[in-house]
């Protein structure tokens, strides 16, 4: 069960280097090239699959809520969603 947090404000980002092995802020067309890179093993560039069944089923979408100050449209807090 992975849960998803999402903020509009500046926050320190202290991940758990076991956990995580790298961070950057991006802005969508970023992602979409850093996701194209990663698809096709470019720079060496590697995702965790579950934060890209996120990115592929959700992010976009939720990324449109942020911009367009609806995100509170977007809570869903009755749905289990499984991705494989």
């Amino acid at each position: 069960v992975e849960y998803l947090l999402f903020i509009v404000r500046d926050v320190p980002v202290n991940p758990n280097p076991d956990e995580v092995a790298d961070i950057k802020y991006v802005n969508r067309e970023e992602l979409k090239e850093i996701c194209r890179k990663a698809d096709s093993g470019e720079d060496g560039i590697k995702l965790s699959p579950w934060f890209r069944l996120v990115v592929d089923n959700f992010m976009y979408k939720w990324w449109d809520h942020v911009e367009n100050g609806t995100l509170k449209d977007a809570v869903d807090m009755k749905t289990i969603h499984k991705l494989t």
